[in-house]
């Protein structure tokens, strides 16, 4: 008997996920063949690993007082396409980075572009936020329509996961949403599982909360997936979260 786990670090919480290592076999059970999947079940298992792919991102990256923002289209100045609105928000995103750079700050986005059903175009982002960006925002934006402020408190106040709203699509939301496209900034990096197997166990009854963490109950899910596998999932949350300092770091001059 062996299983597997799969811990993802960030800055105020750890994400573990367990699982019997499937070499093994489920308990109780020979080896399965694996069936090869349906296309649909493959376009939905890659729609969750997104979500939760930008779960994780926001959680290492962002502060709760960080913007979640709509920007919207006015309908006549609507882009033709995808494309064209991808060199808008080019546009928008480097003229802002520049202006945050002025204030020796660091810019980190992560965007969804969303076309409804009725050719409304919106984008939904997730950025840091400095003194006087409010402002920035609206200015930069204003040629293209206007702009909708909130903060990540308020999506984790009323109980939303962040990744399923920010990364939404037509396989998630199919009558509202009828093209989507997902991205982020180059600064913002994937975070990485760290990967044990661990042989001659079964799962602990309950989880080992780490010093300084305690279990977020609403984040744990103990299943059995389709082919007969025990599936943990939990996640332990900083008791004293710390704040993430966007502040460029200067570089010290090196004397000759």
């Amino acid at each position: 008997m062996a299983f597997k786990r799969r811990k993802y670090r960030m800055t105020n919480s750890i994400e573990v996920i367990e699982c019997h290592a499937a070499r093994h076999g489920a308990p109780g059970q020979p080896r399965q063949r694996k069936e090869r999947p349906t296309p649909e079940a493959v376009r939905k298992n890659n729609q969750r690993n997104r979500e939760r792919k930008c779960s994780r991102m926001v959680d290492k990256y962002f502060n709760e007082d960080d913007y979640v923002l709509t920007l919207t289209y006015r309908k006549e100045d609507r882009p033709a396409d995808m494309a064209e609105c991808k060199k808008h928000l080019s546009v928008f995103f480097r003229k802002l980075k520049r202006e945050y750079g002025k204030r020796y700050y660091e810019l980190f986005w992560i965007r969804n572009i969303e076309v409804g059903p009725r050719g409304a175009w919106h984008v939904h982002v997730v950025m840091n936020r400095i003194e006087g960006a409010d402002y920035l925002i609206k200015e930069l934006w204003k040629e293209h329509g206007g702009v909708y402020y909130q903060f990540y408190k308020d999506k984790k106040d009323a109980g939303e996961d962040i990744g399923k709203y920010i990364a939404k699509s037509e396989v998630s939301a199919p009558d509202k949403i009828t093209e989507a496209s997902w991205s982020h900034s180059r600064n913002i990096k994937e975070v990485e599982p760290e990967t044990t197997v661990i042989s001659g166990q079964s799962m602990n009854d309950k989880p080992r909360t780490p010093k300084g963490y305690y279990l977020d109950k609403n984040s744990y899910h103990d299943y059995v997936n389709d082919e007969g596998y025990r599936i943990r999932e939990y996640i332990f949350r900083k008791l004293e979260p710390v704040r993430i300092d966007h502040r460029i770091r200067r570089r010290k001059k090196v004397r000759r």
